[in-house]
């Protein structure tokens, strides 16, 4: 089978590879879709702490099963499903606590072993999710952004008329402004690339140019000085950390949801004289898979312009450059 490899820093090849057997608890899918994301680009970059070559990259994507080996769950053969990429340990107290999405020893597929940029890819029994069997299969390989998402909003406490601003237009910013507003919120966007600016401005949101505009005023002129409910911050860079402490309201959460490539500098006494919540989030559970399934297959989310780009694996370092640059939104691989 064609897969694509992670063979060290920038280096990427398509090789041809043995179709892996199931062992005891693993079904094999055949891939339909797989999602390139920030964490993918980390690992192409090789800064990525824990991938190491050679490695089939890939946590984002869905499949047909079509072998299984073990308690089935429900599952059989020809279910159409999509991949939660989590690897717990289920030893650590968080796992006993039923929190295996912050597991202490946390891996996941396409980072800590092989994952879903190949024809066939293995996984856990229990990490997959059976799909309505009409759903489209460009629309399942969403579902894992999509949970980061809803697990984003679940966390916080984001309710019905609020106004939140969402730091950061790219993929994971978009699902969370659309999930934000499916939930009954008006969203304000901050963002400094043009194309996404515009993007969001086509999809209904209210969108700030942060390099020409002052987005504290902006924001406070257009909650009459009280700032947003919440904050969600999917940029990760040290410049929103310190945004995301002045345009909040007296008593607001900000949602830390972006990868910080370096810790950022945060004025505490800001979030004592204001009593700031400041939470961080991290991937998402079994339930939040659930709900954003829902949430895709009935439309209740406006999906249509987040894919922009879609490649074959042999065209791997074509999606990796595209990415690097930061043009469009989602890429995806479409592998049957």
């Amino acid at each position: 089978m064609k897969a694509v490899v992670y063979e060290g820093d920038r280096r990427l090849k398509v090789k041809d590879v043995p179709v892996p057997q199931p062992g005891q608890g693993e079904v094999l899918l055949k891939v339909f879709y797989g999602g390139l994301c920030g964490t993918d680009m980390h690992i192409y970059h090789g800064v990525h702490p824990r991938a190491k070559p050679p490695l089939i990259m890939g946590h984002e994507f869905c499949g047909q099963i079509v072998a299984l080996n073990g308690e089935a769950f429900g599952l059989k053969v020809g279910d159409k499903v999509v991949v939660e990429p989590l690897l717990s340990c289920g030893k650590c107290a968080a796992c006993f606590s039923g929190y295996y999405h912050v597991c202490v020893n946390l891996g996941l597929l396409g980072i800590d072993r092989d994952g879903g940029f190949a024809e066939y890819a293995l996984v856990p029994i229990s990490q997959v999710h059976k799909l309505p069997q009409d759903m489209p299969m460009m629309e399942a390989v969403l579902v894992e952004p999509v949970a980061v998402a809803v697990h984003a909003v679940r966390m916080s406490r984001l309710k019905i008329g609020d106004k939140v601003a969402v730091l950061g237009a790219g993929p994971i910013g978009t699902l969370i402004a659309e999930v934000s507003r499916a939930s009954g919120a008006e969203v304000i966007f901050s963002e400094v690339a043009t194309d996404r600016l515009n993007m969001a401005r086509t999809k209904g949101f209210l969108a700030i140019n942060a390099l020409v505009q002052d987005v504290e005023a902006e924001i406070m002129a257009i909650t009459s000085k009280k700032g947003v409910d919440v904050v969600f911050d999917a940029a990760g860079v040290p410049s929103t950390a310190e945004l995301s402490t002045r345009i909040i309201k007296i008593r607001g959460q900000v949602v830390v949801v972006g990868v910080f490539n370096e810790p950022p500098l945060v004025d505490y006494r800001t979030v004592i004289a204001r009593e700031l919540d400041i939470i961080g989030v991290r991937v998402y559970n079994f339930e939040d898979y659930q709900i954003a399934v829902d949430m895709i297959y009935n439309k209740k989310l406006k999906m249509d312009d987040i894919v922009t780009h879609i490649f074959k694996l042999e065209e791997a370092e074509s999606a990796f450059e595209i990415m690097e640059r930061g043009k469009g939104m989602k890429i995806l691989f479409r592998v049957h």
